[in-house]
């Protein structure tokens, strides 16, 4: 048996009906050069029922602990039915993107079966009139609970099953096995004596983790506390995140976006030597969501923030294992209206935003610290979470919206045949923060989806309308000398000092869930 760790677990303790922990991933394929040889349901059953052993998280399950006195153990799954897990739905007529989105809504908001292995997968047809897409084209929707996984080694295992070549024999051929042995369920005396054993090793080693980085440890956990009492005394008033995603969470979601040339992007970077595409994606969201709120006549002129999720896997860990993940926390410099100026200013503030060095939260002596909290605390903590004062509301509440990022393949992928038309996911919604932005690159392409609170955002077509726009912007900038980027990027940074409203005491807290 296999127990799950620390940040693992953590988000088994904070599942909620109305916050659920799993993440979705979306694919869309093209199939119109197949021919006759249409990809069928059964085609993709049996595909997947011949890479279950290519990862532990298809044929194993949760155990829980009695009374969550120990982390929970991965143990096999003797009754699995395949079945269950890959489902095939169609969309009604006409099958557009707004019924497909309603249709992913639905299917991301209902949670998981937790007595089952934690994932299912859709086969979605009938999209006969998605926009850019041509008829009798299918999708896929992945869930995965995040305790399984996070984001970046669910896409790696989705795009596993896939192929560089159109031809449906090179799938078979390219399947990779890899060997697992039995674990058996522990029983509950053992669970309960494992436990006592474990909790008090782990709580003798916080102690002695702790005091040898209390400088760092004591920094964050008073900037915790100033933002809680702040929270508390003001009633969430001088909170940086607008308080319309920062509302209660419902068990209900939205989910809606696009797909846009990858070449508008690349001639927005010229304009700014050195940026990366993560840091115009950055932009673009912040000018979205400012635009929403204007429509709604809830912005301030203070800047907005973002919560950025960073793969800290190392290159030597298992792809298919577990969650290594970090939270950076990213002013949007939303006050500069000039988009070249706006990216300037993100970019200078932030030049390497997916180095795991620039996050406290991902050094390795406070992973340790985490990695040692025993788990009834662990436990405790997790089940205040979606409350209005709780310390993982008080991390989450630092950023105005989250980002996720996928990178893709460059080139063309085939799922028996058909062609990956593109990719997007779905990151779970954290009380304090009801706002999530997937940006993925694959091929040509950039995909920017968002899903929200039902409640919280009630018009996501409103918001689709403003990530357009936003997009639109910057596809209107001309080709310009880097110089004229970097004036603009000065005169950006003089206005943003005037503009500015004053930095909240709290706002430097490392945010992670």
């Amino acid at each position: 048996m296999q127990q799950v760790d620390s940040e693992d677990a953590n988000f088994l303790f904070m599942e909620k009906v109305e916050s659920p922990t799993h993440i979705s991933l979306i694919y869309l394929y093209d199939q119109s050069a197949l021919d006759e040889q249409q990809v069928r349901f059964t085609h993709i059953r049996e595909h997947i029922r011949n890479r279950l052993n290519s990862a532990p998280v298809f044929q194993q399950k949760i155990r829980r602990t009695p009374a969550d006195i120990d982390y929970p153990y991965w143990v096999n799954d003797d009754t699995f039915d395949l079945d269950f897990h890959v489902r095939h739905l169609a969309l009604p007529q006409p099958g557009d993107w707004r019924q497909f989105c309603i249709l992913t809504s639905r299917l991301h908001s209902r949670p998981l079966d937790m007595s089952r292995p934690l994932w299912e997968l859709y086969v979605i047809e009938g999209l006969h009139n998605v926009e850019g897409m041509p008829r009798n084209s299918f999708a896929l929707y992945f869930k995965v609970h995040h305790c399984a996984m996070d984001e970046f080694t669910a896409q790696e295992l989705l795009q596993s099953m896939h192929a560089h070549t159109p031809n449906p024999r090179q799938h078979e051929s390219s399947a990779q096995h890899i060997a697992h042995l039995p674990r058996r369920a522990p029983q509950p005396a053992e669970m309960v004596v494992r436990g006592l054993v474990n909790n008090s090793v782990r709580s003798l080693r916080l102690v002695l983790q702790s005091a040898s980085n209390f400088r760092t440890l004591s920094k964050i956990l008073t900037r915790l506390s100033i933002r809680m009492a702040q929270n508390m005394a003001s009633g969430n008033a001088t909170r940086e995140a607008p308080s319309r995603f920062a509302r209660t969470l419902s068990s209900a979601r939205v989910f809606e976006g696009a797909f846009y040339p990858r070449a508008i992007f690349d001639n927005y970077l010229r304009r700014v030597p050195g940026a990366s595409l993560t840091h115009a994606v950055l932009a673009i969201c912040g000018e979205a969501m400012r635009r929403y709120l204007e429509r709604h006549k809830e912005y301030t002129d203070s800047s907005l923030q973002a919560l950025l999720e960073v793969n800290v896997r190392n290159a030597g860990a298992h792809a298919l294992i577990g969650n290594r993940i970090a939270i950076n926390q990213i002013e949007l410099h939303i006050p500069v209206s000039y988009p070249v100026g706006r990216l300037q200013a993100i970019y200078t503030a932030n030049r390497e935003l997916q180095s795991i060095e620039n996050s406290e939260l991902t050094s390795f002596r406070l992973r340790s610290l985490y990695e040692n909290v025993p788990a009834p605390l662990l436990a405790w903590v997790g089940s205040l979470s979606n409350r209005k004062n709780s310390p993982n509301r008080a991390v989450m509440s630092s950023g105005s919206l989250g980002l996720a990022e996928l990178r893709g393949a460059e080139r063309p992928l085939y799922l028996l045949g058909a062609r990956l038309h593109g990719f997007t996911s779905i990151s779970p919604l954290y009380s304090g923060c009801g706002l999530m932005f997937s940006a993925s690159t694959y091929a040509d392409t950039v995909g920017l989806t968002f899903t929200s609170d039902r409640l919280m955002m009630p018009d996501p077509e409103v918001m689709r309308e403003c990530l357009d726009e936003a997009v639109a912007a910057v596809a209107q900038l001309k080709v310009g000398k880097p110089a004229r980027a970097k004036r603009a990027g000065k005169q950006a940074a003089k206005k943003r000092r005037t503009t500015r409203a004053p930095k909240s005491a709290t706002a430097a807290i490392p945010a992670g869930g």
